[in-house]
């Protein structure tokens, strides 16, 4: 064998395993289509609870956000939340992916980038993994962690067939230090608008250290396709006008490059086969009610590195043994996921009213908020947030009275 295991993708969730598996002696080559560093559309927000499980994280997050405002789509109601303690940690996917690679390195995994895979078969015997430039390599096991469109997922005859997905569009760029505090104070107060200029989805300002980051993210399986709607590009230009109209942006504000991306909206139903797993973005690891995905996306690079290192010294790869995998993401993170799902068509509704709820009470609003952000597990404060919800609703009836 060339190698023990190849990582097919260098994003947050490829670097993750690939620096865990070199960390336990396992020979592992993590490859790249793209020439790093390189950028990728991606609001760039981390929920805490990231740091707290990979605390090397903190030498590569760019700023702290201490909290948030979240808007309804009519402006009418807003939820702020401040704290003293870190709501969002704030990255540049550019550098924040860059970093991970260079820390896998640091443990001894093999880096190729511009290297792009275009076939992967499996054996009983070996993975072969064959390059644009017709050279191939032989594994004992690959990970695929190579994104939404993974190629690694279509030869294993997993990958979702139309499955509905979140499209984004978002831009980044530098800001001077003293319009983000003036627009955004000292704590960076991170945006949030609920089904923004009518989408089924929402708006987001991030403001960072020098730079600030705007999006949309529209959820295709909340959309009313009954209903004629504008382009997101056209969306997104009177987003962009409306901030500024609103006073949360400079009236100079020019938007730079503007990029677009897709997110999947649900795990796949299987991610793990003979040799082989998939993590990330590539096995569908999304929140989605905010397609939020770095946290999930690490976490199951971790995972996947721990099952692999277990498969290799018990020298059995076999799909049985590797399926070990698929209840350790599950019971790490799947349960809230599948209870997040459920309340993804939500986007396509009236949201009014729960933001209205939230603004009038603000332990529903922290609950909400540390479920929908990932600092707290869904499946852990289901029944709390159930029961304080109930309560909101019986104090607004005789609010209206």
């Amino acid at each position: 064998m060339d190698y023990d295991v190849v990582v097919v993708g260098a994003g947050p969730a490829g670097s993750t395993a690939a620096k865990n598996l070199a960390e336990h002696g396992v020979q592992v080559l993590l490859v790249d289509k793209e020439k790093f560093p390189r950028d990728k559309p991606c609001g760039g927000g981390l929920p805490t609870r990231v740091i707290k499980q990979f605390p090397y994280l903190e030498q590569v997050v760019n700023s702290i956000s201490y909290g948030s405002v979240t808007h309804s789509s009519s402006q009418k109601y807003e939820v702020k939340v401040l704290r003293d303690t870190p709501l969002l940690a704030m990255v540049l996917r550019k550098k924040f992916d860059y970093d991970l690679v260079k820390i896998a390195e640091k443990e001894g995994a093999e880096f190729r980038d511009n290297t792009t895979v275009i076939d992967c078969t499996i054996s009983d015997e070996k993975v072969t993994i064959t390059f644009a430039d017709a050279s191939s390599i032989d594994a004992q096991m690959v990970l695929g962690c190579d994104g939404v469109r993974s190629l690694i997922a279509q030869k294993l005859q997993l990958a979702h067939e139309n499955g509905k997905k979140c499209i984004c569009l978002m831009h980044e760029q530098s800001m001077k230090d003293s319009d983000l505090t003036k627009y955004f104070t000292d704590k960076r107060l991170v945006h949030l608008f609920i089904k923004a200029q009518g989408i089924a989805g929402y708006g987001w300002i991030f403001p960072k250290k020098d730079h600030i980051n705007i999006g949309m993210g529209e959820f295709e399986s909340a959309v009313d396709v009954s209903k004629s709607r504008l382009s997101l590009k056209d969306t997104y230009e009177n987003y962009i006008s409306f901030l500024k109209e609103k006073k949360m942006l400079p009236p100079t504000y020019a938007v730079g490059d503007i990029k677009g991306g897709t997110l999947p909206i649900f795990p796949l139903q299987k991610t793990y086969s003979l040799r082989a797993l998939l993590c990330g973005d590539a096995a569908g690891f999304i929140n989605p009610i905010t397609g939020e995905g770095i946290y999930y996306a690490m976490c199951s690079g971790e995972i996947a590195a721990s099952t692999v290192i277990e498969a290799l010294q018990n020298k059995d790869v076999s799909e049985q043994t590797l399926a070990q995998y698929q209840k350790r993401w599950m019971k790490a993170f799947g349960r809230d996921l599948r209870l997040l799902g459920r309340f993804n068509k939500w986007w396509g509704r009236d949201s009014e009213k729960i933001v209205r709820l939230l603004s009038y009470d603000r332990k529903l609003a922290r609950l909400i908020i540390g479920v929908t952000g990932g600092q707290i597990s869904f499946t852990q404060y289901k029944f709390a947030l159930l029961f304080r919800y109930l309560f909101a609703c019986f104090k607004d009836i005789f609010r209206k009275k």
